[in-house]
């Protein structure tokens, strides 16, 4: 049998030898310095993990500051975000049953048996169906709401926003639908379901932003419950101590921090409050109109529409009242005195000539108005409230940002 033709071996020329090797020094010299350069600059991670490792926690903070974190680990804000199965109202809702007033005949009756917080849901039209509730939202102080992730350890599946909230009303307490899911209030986002609001991905990190000091060291952007740091506490306002910790350590006088007493203006302060508690900007349109009551929840945008804000230049901004690290005030007096500091007897701004109270500005100018959920804010918006209707027409509340 005939062999077959074997292939010429031909000698490379000289100039070819010459370009394949410098080809292939190019090529070498590119990746190292490609892969020179990617070791220098950290991805993603790295930054969120270097940032991460710049806060250095609460009990950090007491070493040197015993007294006010005191004060704020007995706040709301450090009660924004907690396991559900953890909170006193698990326990008390263990056994109970709320009813879905918008729905006839569904209930949801709420469990707590070895270390696990559920609802189960019932309805004429399906089965039962059980639902674990994974996170109580809210200080507690008007009310509670559960939200449960999908995946359990980040946002990256959505999450469920419990149909039912626990408000604390006098005498206990009651379950009732969530803020936003009833049926009069435009639903701004996340879908109406059976079972509350669902959530994407993006509008939970939203939800969970503003009820924690960090989502995560994995990341811009990313939840984490691993590394997330739960509630809001000292380092969420005023930023990663780390830097002043080693400052004071090294007796460096330079204690400065990203925020903090008397290097704010009062539209700073406000904006930083409002990312939270919500701003003008953040209402749809022609949602920032004197009847809409459903701005009585978010403090900002009342107060930034206000004479006394607009008139105040500068003067006037959340602090001048509130002080974030203490439970919100109840002393009206008080409060009554911070009125007049500006509005004294002398100021044109104060009630007509023929009656100048030195008492009750509070509930005259700044009433408590129910939102639409049974429970009472004190209206930021300060104004006369004679001079519109108080007409609960179907409320438009400001989403985040």
């Amino acid at each position: 049998m005939e062999e077959p033709e074997q292939p010429i071996a031909r000698k490379p020329k000289r100039r070819d030898v010459v370009v394949v090797a410098l080809l292939a020094a190019l090529a070498l010299g590119s990746a190292t310095v490609w892969m020179k350069f990617l070791a220098r600059r950290p991805d993603a991670a790295s930054r969120a993990k270097r940032l991460a490792a710049q806060y250095v926690g609460e009990p950090t903070c007491r070493a040197c500051h015993p007294g006010i974190t005191a004060q704020q680990s007995r706040s709301g804000h450090a009660r924004t975000l907690r396991l559900a199965k953890g909170v006193r109202i698990a326990a008390k809702l263990d056994g109970q049953t709320g009813i879905d007033r918008e729905s006839p005949g569904t209930t949801f009756s709420y469990h707590l048996k070895d270390g696990v917080f559920s609802t189960t849901r019932q309805s004429l039209d399906a089965s039962p169906e059980e639902l674990l509730i994974q996170y109580a939202l809210g200080s507690g102080t008007h009310a509670t709401t559960f939200v449960t992730l999908n995946d359990s350890k980040s946002a990256a599946g959505g999450s469920l926003e419990h149909r039912l909230t626990h408000f604390s009303d006098a005498g206990g307490g009651r379950l009732d639908i969530t803020p936003g899911q009833d049926e009069r209030t435009t639903l701004k986002r996340g879908v109406k379901t059976p079972q509350g609001r669902a959530l994407n991905a993006e509008e939970t990190l939203k939800c969970f932003d503003c009820h924690a000091t960090i989502l995560s060291d994995r990341g811009p952007g990313r939840l984490d419950v691993e590394s997330m740091v739960a509630n809001v506490s000292c380092e969420r306002c005023h930023g990663p101590g780390r830097a002043h910790v080693e400052a004071a350590r090294k007796g460096d006088n330079n204690l400065k921090m990203p925020f903090g007493e008397g290097r704010e203006t009062a539209s700073s302060e406000l904006r930083m409050c409002g990312y939270c508690h919500r701003l003008p900007e953040m209402a749809p349109p022609g949602g920032v109109r004197e009847d809409n009551l459903e701005l009585v929840r978010f403090q900002p945008v009342g107060l930034m529409q206000s004479q006394c804000y607009k008139q105040s230049t500068g003067a006037l901004r959340c602090t001048t009242c509130h002080d974030p690290h203490t439970k919100t005030s109840t002393d009206l007096a008080g409060y009554e005195e911070r009125c007049l500091s500006c509005h004294s007897t002398t100021s044109k701004a104060v009630c007509s000539e023929s009656s100048r109270p030195k008492t009750g500005c509070v509930g005259c100018h700044m009433p408590k108005l129910d939102a639409g959920q049974g429970i009472l804010f004190s209206d930021h918006w300060i104004r006369v409230h004679d001079a519109f209707p108080l007409e609960k027409s179907k409320p438009v509340a400001p989403s985040h940002p």
